[in-house]
């Protein structure tokens, strides 16, 4: 049985302990097939419409993964750049 309960991005945020911005951040590349649907509240729809962004179950493992790829891009990022630092402290003679 397939299950077709969606979440709230306020739901996936809580869940996850993050900010609502970086969840919607993160999940902005996702579609349907990643589990990431746009639902719309106003008839009609126009470029004001606020979208309510709602995820299933493998979305949110999805959202789950992306981040656990940006915090290890992000630490990897740090340690190029205190190597880097390192190196230049190293290679600047002392005034």
């Amino acid at each position: 049985m397939r299950d077709s309960t969606f979440y709230t991005l306020k739901y996936v945020a809580i869940e996850l302990g993050e900010n609502q911005d970086l969840i919607r951040e993160v999940s902005s590349d996702m579609f349907s097939e990643h589990g990431c649907f746009t639902a719309y509240n106003a008839y009609p729809v126009t470029e004001q419409s606020i979208p309510i962004i709602m995820f299933t179950q493998e979305g949110i493992e999805n959202v789950r993964e992306m981040l656990a790829d940006r915090r290890d891009h992000y630490v990897e990022q740090m340690r190029s750049t205190r190597r880097m630092y390192r190196r230049l402290r190293r290679e600047t003679p002392a005034a």
